[in-house]
């Protein structure tokens, strides 16, 4: 008899703008489904041959059916479908309350954010396993004894990338992603870069130059979130950040991948945490792209990509800027690497090879 689970995936407030409220909550799931390439919703899609799949995206319901209704919701799925693992990628305490009354269910939480050993001590209460590609959450969780297991993210492949595709493409530098407070490094680079490079931006978060300006900021969305989100739209916010008046909103899924590969080049910074630990998403979604990847050094990275064959790293924003000159200049050796980053990809790392060892994961939890 096939076992069953349930995938409780975590979605942000941007992505709600696809959701229509005068369809029905299964309808909108499907438009949802079509749109989002995320690689969990790719393994979402991909174990119904061999397990009996359900899944539940809690913001995307409570944008549809209140703050109150969509854990009433969840609660109710949880006990028509009557799972043996319950999959989960979001961090909600009110979520956790839920799950954890049904005791008898595997539980397993991927995390991939900044989160510290006190945070992951109270997710071992809710959780059996933990499931990450980032080093120091690994480390952290093995030090209190919490259940792991390794495993990189992915993305499905865009494009076999050849010469006439990519030498046809866009030369301006594409970068999409959040500008939050673990973001330092991004928003310097991306500064430094908009004085000589033509940028395509969409940014969510996009955050002040000066801390007491988003203290401010985040003050004014609290009490006053309309006019905070009318002043952010009219360009009036950020009042030191010089990049909103090129950027443009952040889109995901098949939209942001179907964009993405118009561009010959991907600007990559990972988080302040996730440096030499992690490998974040648009790593590989610019390589199922075919995009030649320009990312910041990175320890870990390096095991599995290597520098000026795959992708280009970069040690500053000095160094970024000569490397970008460079390749720029010379577009038959920027598609020498984008072509081989794309093929070590397409070979090891595209969501239809990543699903083999998550299939092992769960074989191990519910047998």
């Amino acid at each position: 008899m096939k076992k069953k689970i349930l995938f409780i995936l975590n979605t942000y407030e941007f992505m709600s703008r696809l959701t229509n409220k005068n369809q029905s909550i299964k309808k909108n799931y499907t438009m949802f489904n079509n749109h989002d390439k995320a690689w969990t919703n790719y393994f979402y899609n991909n174990l119904k041959k061999n397990y009996y799949v359900e899944k539940d995206y809690p913001n995307f319901n409570k944008s549809l059916l209140g703050d109150k209704n969509y854990l009433t919701s969840l609660e109710e799925k949880i006990n028509k479908f009557k799972p043996d693992l319950i999959f989960s990628s979001i961090d909600d305490i009110n979520i956790e309350k839920i799950i954890n009354k049904f005791k008898k269910i595997k539980k397993i939480i991927w995390i991939s954010y900044k989160i510290d050993k006190k945070k992951i001590l109270s997710l071992k209460k809710t959780y059996n396993f933990l499931i990450s590609g980032n080093q120091l959450i690994l480390k952290r969780a093995k030090e209190i004894d919490f259940s792991t297991f390794e495993l990189l993210i992915s993305n499905e492949n865009v494009i076999d990338l050849n010469e006439k595709n990519y030498q046809k493409r866009n030369n301006a530098l594409y970068f999409a992603g959040s500008l939050g407070s673990d973001f330092t490094y991004r928003l310097d680079s991306l500064l430094s870069l908009k004085k000589n490079y033509n940028l395509k931006l969409r940014v969510r978060n996009l955050v002040e130059k000066y801390r007491i300006l988003n203290l401010l900021n985040g003050i004014l969305l609290t009490f006053l979130p309309n006019l905070a989100k009318y002043l952010f739209k009219k360009k009036f916010l950020p009042i030191s950040n010089e990049l909103k008046f090129i950027n443009e909103d952040e889109i995901f899924g098949k939209s942001m991948l179907t964009e993405l590969k118009k561009y010959k080049f991907c600007i990559n910074i990972h988080s302040d945490f996730d440096q030499n630990n992690n490998i974040n998403a648009r790593v590989f979604e610019a390589l199922a792209c075919g995009c030649l990847l320009f990312t910041d050094e990175n320890k870990f990275m390096k095991n599995f990509f290597l520098g000026n064959k795959h992708v280009i790293y970069f040690k500053s924003k000095d160094d970024l800027r000569e490397k970008v000159n460079y390749y720029l200049l010379n577009p038959k050796a920027a598609y020498k690497i984008a072509k081989n980053g794309n093929q070590l990809f397409i070979k090891k790392h595209q969501s239809k090879v990543r699903i083999k060892e998550f299939k092992k994961i769960i074989r191990s939890i519910i047998v």
